[in-house]
């Protein structure tokens, strides 16, 4: 009578675990709210090659020939759409190439999240694209990410010289972190059991990979790094505050009401705008048309 009853009991919690995993690793689909052509802005469709061997799509934006580049990196459940306004007041205002493509999960061509852990390869990928682009200035690469490819950025920095300027919103050091933040979101619950037996279960699906790899922030001394806190996502605000404090010595941390959303409008879209175009109009030297 015990050992069914322990069973069934083992059972149902592995499910519910499972269960938890895989909603946090698929926030679902959604479509793009607006495409460049909405925005006067002239754009090519590009793919590059991911460590998986798929492709990864995205929209190309050229800027003034010999500008740097700033690749846009909405993040978890964010598409290309929400980086629009971002890109058109990066092009008008400093003439800077973009490239712009979108965290997985956000569409089932991509296939599920992995939270942190694939997305720095598919980082890479996208500054390697970037540098084999004749018309932009190598030496002088921009990224702007949102959580997981917030992180992503801030590695990818680490391993490519040329991105001197990173912004990075509701940033994260390491994975298990992440995992913690969406079990909570997702279950309305701060239980510590649910986080380990939901990280347990995301290492199992990744090959028992470790997920408490953090970034050194030693490797970013020499980068000019934006670090963004929204009120709207107290937990991840307060990983952006630790790891601004691990990071020397060109940083910046600013707080605003709201952090990058999806279908983000109004003067809170202005005001967050404004702050992370400063920031690579002032760290990412724009060069004007001859």
């Amino acid at each position: 009578m015990v050992l069914p009853a322990v069973a069934i009991l083992v059972a149902a919690v592995v499910a519910l675990l499972g269960i938890i995993a895989y909603r946090i690793a698929r926030p679902g689909p959604v479509a793009d709210p607006a495409s460049p052509v909405h925005f006067l802005l002239p754009v090519a469709d590009v793919q590059w090659p991911s460590r998986e061997g798929a492709e990864v799509s995205g929209w190309w934006i050229p800027g003034v020939p010999g500008a740097p580049a700033v690749i846009l990196a909405p993040g978890y459940g964010m598409t290309r759409g929400d980086a629009l306004s971002l890109a058109t007041l990066l092009r008008e205002q400093a003439g800077y190439n973009l490239l712009v493509f979108e965290a997985r999960g956000s569409s089932r061509e991509r296939g599920p999240s992995t939270l942190g852990l694939g997305e720095t390869a598919e980082m890479l990928g996208a500054v390697d694209f970037v540098l084999t682009r004749p018309e932009v200035a190598h030496d002088r690469i921009g990224i702007w990410g949102v959580d997981v490819t917030a992180r992503a950025a801030l590695a990818a920095a680490r391993e490519r010289a040329g991105v001197r300027a990173v912004a990075a919103d509701s940033v994260f050091s390491t994975v298990s972190d992440f995992v913690a933040v969406r079990v909570t979101e997702e279950t309305g619950s701060d239980n510590v059991l649910l986080e380990v037996g939901c990280r347990l279960v995301f290492r199992l699906l990744h090959f028992m990979v470790s997920l408490g790899e953090g970034i050194p922030p030693e490797a970013l001394s020499d980068r000019a790094i934006l670090l963004i806190q929204g009120d709207n996502r107290k937990a991840l605000a307060r990983h952006t505050a630790a790891l601004y404090e691990r990071i020397q010595p060109q940083k910046e941390l600013v707080r605003l009401p709201v952090s990058r959303t999806h279908l983000m409008s109004g003067q809170e879209l202005r005001d967050y705008d404004a702050v992370v175009v400063r920031f690579f109009i002032l760290n990412l030297p724009r060069v004007t048309q001859p």
